[in-house]
């Protein structure tokens, strides 16, 4: 169903997905935060205003995954702006930006209702799943600043096996 979307809205929930960032934290990236092997996160947007991420240890590198890169370069490509994700020129204001297309993708895909903000979530809980990274690791890149608060909220999505 998301082949169907424009293509900054496909490159906005790829990254989303493939990185675990806040909303706005995507919104704020600039194409600079942008390095061959990471994703340097600085700053996040949210009702227009720019600030930075929610806490000191949102300030942060992201590794570059190779799921990422096409909806990156994707994206580089629609941007006219110092900002990845800009509209008419100007950094978008708000997550809300997106919303209404997210309900469409959301029902065209017969989900119960979920916010966009769970693309976070998703990201966290199958990185927990692959076993391919140790808690540590994971709090490191979503910005939280210890395994606990991982622990505390995702470990009923995590497959036994994974826990030990």
């Amino acid at each position: 169903m998301l082949e169907k979307s424009d293509e900054m809205f496909r490159n906005y929930i790829g990254i989303s997905l493939h990185t675990g960032m806040r909303s706005g934290e995507v919104l704020g990236l600039m194409h600079s935060d942008i390095l061959e092997d990471r994703i340097t996160v600085k700053r996040s947007i949210s009702k227009g205003r720019v600030t930075t991420p929610k806490t000191l240890g949102s300030i942060r590198d992201i590794p570059m995954l190779k799921e990422i890169k096409p909806y990156i370069d994707s994206q580089r490509k629609l941007s006219k702006s110092l900002y990845l994700f800009e509209y008419d020129g100007s950094f978008i204001k708000d997550a809300t930006f997106f919303k209404r297309r997210w309900h469409q993708l959301v029902k065209d895909c017969n989900m119960e209702y979920r916010k966009l903000y769970t693309t976070r979530h998703t990201f966290i809980t199958a990185m927990l799943n692959s076993g391919k990274f140790k808690i540590m690791q994971i709090a490191a890149i979503v910005g939280h600043s210890s395994p606990e608060m991982i622990m505390k909220n995702y470990a009923g999505f995590i497959k036994d096996s994974h826990l030990k």
